[in-house]
């Protein structure tokens, strides 16, 4: 499943995510891009699909950093506040001002 405002706009935000063969698939975005609040969620069908994945989510937090936030506070909240974790086939990117508890409790399921 893929949850975000617009579903079919996948690629718009994260290209060539859509091609990748995976288990299941989340991703939560804010309403206003002034938001720094996103999270997405990935397990690969192939571990050797997860380099690939943590490039594109990274390609999404270059993308805001390089202006795509628009507005100073969000485009620092991108900078000093995301991250890209994985365990196993799993590959989660984390926007937002709390992203290392999130990273902690994302660890702590495995």
């Amino acid at each position: 499943d893929i949850i975000t405002v617009l579903p079919e706009m996948l690629d718009g935000f994260f290209p060539g995510l859509s091609a990748i063969d995976t288990k299941q698939m989340l991703i939560y975005q804010p309403m206003m891009g002034a938001v720094v609040c996103e999270i997405a969620l990935a397990e690969v069908a192939d571990a050797a699909d997860i380099d690939a994945v943590k490039e594109i989510f990274q390609a999404r937090i270059d993308a805001q950093v390089d202006g795509g936030a628009w507005y100073p506070e969000s485009i620092l909240g991108w900078e000093n506040n995301s991250r890209i974790v994985t365990n196993g086939n799993f590959v989660m990117m984390i926007a937002w001002q709390f992203c290392d508890d999130a990273v902690a409790d994302f660890n702590a399921l495995f």
